[in-house]
């Protein structure tokens, strides 16, 4: 089957080009600096360069390993090498698994369940509209688009 959004891609963290910051070392962790795993990548439109979720390893404290943070809730904090996430991680423990392996064979109805699953999960509020338009996936500041683009995105 093909991916039904073929744009939409996960981009390693190590493959993101930004002088300033290095993606694959960074840690993910709540505003009281409880770690919640660390940066492996970033689903993207490879051809607008803008990102939907953070992939995060939770380094075995999930079921699975990885899972998935909108990026309207994660910012960069430079200065602690860290991205940080405005969910609590009572709620983070909530998230959907997510296996990067086979994240290019999701259906349309496997992408919205996985949406709708993982923002009912962060807020208890604000999931009665399309996900893709949702304050979740709003592009942060600190983003630019030229850290991902075509030639660096894989299929994972």
């Amino acid at each position: 089957m093909d991916h039904p959004r073929p744009w939409l891609r996960i981009v390693d963290a190590s493959d993101l080009d930004d002088s300033n910051v290095d993606f694959g070392k960074l840690a993910v962790k709540t505003p009281s600096g409880d770690k919640l795993g660390k940066v492996d990548g970033f689903v993207v439109d490879v051809d607008s360069g803008r990102p939907y979720y953070v992939v995060v390893d939770a380094s075995g404290w999930f079921k699975t390993k990885h899972f998935l943070l909108p990026i309207g809730h994660a910012q960069l904090d430079g200065e602690s090498d860290a991205i940080i996430a405005d969910v609590p991680r009572d709620r983070v423990k909530n998230f959907p698994g997510f296996d990067k392996a086979e994240f290019a064979k999701l259906s349309e109805a496997d992408l919205a369940r996985l949406g709708n699953e993982t923002c009912q999960a962060c807020c208890v509020t604000d999931v009665s509209v399309t996900v893709w338009e949702q304050p979740h996936y709003e592009q942060p500041s600190w983003w630019q688009e030229s850290y991902a683009g075509r030639d660096r995105s894989t299929t994972k």
